[in-house]
């Protein structure tokens, strides 16, 4: 959907968004996802959306967060920082000798004005709250439980789908731990290098002209990483086909989903190991649970170590 034709219809202010520090009040927020959900009304855009959270935004959040050694100083600050930029949800967290805790609410005026834009905030915060630890370890963490506020709509749901764990419904929205993940260590990833990420992706995407399925898939996998759904099946979901009828589409292009990831990893690999970015710090950009999965893959497709092509490079 074009962007100024959505400010058009609801007449908003376009210039409101283009200084990063401008305050929007909640109702251009309500309006604006009320809209667009109407546009879009089968698609659970905030579900979708929270799994993709732009790599600049990961920047930011980085750069607020960069003083904690641990998730447990990281969800001690965020009912601290949540308040200053966001006025419509209520951010809680608490722990007990097995679990960790967390929960969400929207503003009451807000869910009562905008009750369909707040169905997509909750939604979106699953995959906010699961990107926002990636982001700051490197590690897929899933949850053990997640309550959501809402009715069941098939099965298994959507929101089943996406969480790989059980889900309970019409129950306030909640997101179950196991307690041990508090004391996963924040890696030392800063909000320079993913800024400077963002830009050498924006780069390769600039030449994606084809509208191959292959080239798709490309584009898709260049938009999502750094990220936590990286997998085939999350690719097919989001591209609204299955996973078989994807690998079918590329099959008959002669390459796979797998060809198409290892390229674009080995390419932003050669971009990374050019520039000052740390092999830890790459291995969280493309993806990698640690430096020596990252290690493995790039000797086994260049024949050396990433610190050996630095070297020499």
């Amino acid at each position: 959907m074009d962007e100024a034709e959505v400010f058009g219809v609801l007449g908003i202010d376009s210039s409101l968004f283009e200084k990063t520090t401008n305050k929007i009040d909640s109702s251009i927020v309500g309006q604006f996802l009320e809209y667009i959900a109407s546009q879009k009304p089968n698609i659970r855009i905030g579900l979708k959306m929270g799994f993709n959270f732009p790599v600049s935004v990961m920047g930011v959040i980085l750069n607020v967060y960069q003083n904690c050694c641990t998730l447990k100083d990281v969800f001690k600050k965020s009912p601290l920082y949540a308040p200053a930029v966001n006025t419509i949800c209520l951010f809680s967290n608490h722990s007990d000798e097995r679990y960790f805790y967390h929960s969400m609410q929207v503003a009451d005026e807000f869910s009562e004005n905008y009750p369909i834009a707040t169905r997509h905030i909750y939604e979106s915060q699953y995959g906010i709250i699961l990107q926002l630890i990636y982001a700051l370890t490197g590690k897929h963490i899933t949850p053990i439980l997640v309550y959501s506020p809402y009715k069941q709509e098939n099965t298994p749901d959507l929101l089943e789908n996406m969480m790989q764990c059980p889900v309970r419904f019409d129950e306030p929205f909640m997101m179950i731990f196991d307690k041990e993940i508090l004391e996963t260590h924040i890696t030392n990833a800063n909000s320079e290098m993913l800024f400077l990420a963002e830009r050498l992706i924006l780069q390769l995407l600039d030449k994606e002209q084809q509208q191959s399925v292959s080239s798709v898939v490309r584009r898709y996998i260049l938009q999502t990483v750094p990220g936590i759904n990286l997998c085939l099946k999350s690719t097919a979901r989001d591209l609204n086909m299955s996973d078989r009828t994807l690998q079918r589409k590329l099959l008959s292009e002669n390459t796979s989903y797998q060809i198409i990831l290892d390229d674009v990893r080995k390419e932003l690999a050669i971009k990374y190991l050019r520039e000052n970015i740390s092999l830890v710090e790459i291995s969280f950009l493309l993806g990698f649970e640690t430096q020596s999965a990252f290690n493995k893959f790039f000797k086994k497709h260049f024949e050396k170590q990433p610190s050996v092509f630095r070297k020499n490079n």
